[in-house]
């Protein structure tokens, strides 16, 4: 079977991506990642989750109920998904609201469509980011945005504490080391053009 170059470079990049999230034991939005020893507590304790949630006190209520989830702990029997289901569900995912698509599919929880799509590998479009005072800060995050990274991502590539995740929004003076950082975490080069400022 023959693939596209385009192929091959989406490949590459989501192992890579999955690479970086496995080296830095985080998810993109700054979560760790759940060990075999949590989801063994899981699986032993379901569906107590308050005992759950005392065996695992840095875990949100709202995190271990979505991981029992994800790993299929459910009272209930799971609803097939049909050929049908997954064409409307590819036809409408990426454009209608959450309002919506709890009407096309009657009977599923918004959690359980979203884990769906994911695993189908259709996507939401992105909001834009908020501007910053700065339009370096705004490139970077655009960046990041367009490349599926989240500020979280490019604290930890860029060794920035938490500057992009928490405080570059609020900021009226900016960090230019830590701009410095990121630019070159993204692999580009931060330049001054002098003679464009006269």
């Amino acid at each position: 079977m023959a693939y596209r170059p385009e192929d091959i470079e989406r490949l590459d990049k989501g192992l890579a991506a999955r690479d970086r999230i496995r080296r830095a034991g985080r998810t993109p939005n700054g979560h760790a990642l759940w060990t075999s020893r949590q989801r063994a507590v899981l699986k032993q304790w379901y569906p107590n989750y308050q005992e759950m949630k005392k065996r695992l006190p840095k875990r949100s209520l709202a995190a271990i109920t979505g991981q029992c989830h994800l790993m299929g702990l459910t009272s209930s029997p799971k609803k097939a998904w049909t050929t049908a289901d997954r064409a409307r569900l590819r036809q409408l995912f990426p454009t209608v609201t959450k309002a919506e698509l709890l009407e096309a599919f009657p009977g599923r929880t918004y959690v359980s469509i979203q884990v769906y799509a994911y695993q189908m590998g259709l996507k939401r479009p992105r909001t834009p980011y908020r501007k910053t005072s700065h339009p370096i800060v705004d490139d970077v995050r655009e960046h990041c945005r367009v490349g599926g990274y989240f500020m979280p991502d490019l604290d930890v590539f860029a060794d920035t504490g938490k500057y992009f995740s928490k405080k570059a929004l609020r900021r009226k003076k900016h960090d230019f080391r830590a701009v410095d950082r990121a630019v070159r975490a993204l692999g580009g080069k931060l330049v001054v053009d002098w003679e464009a400022d006269g």
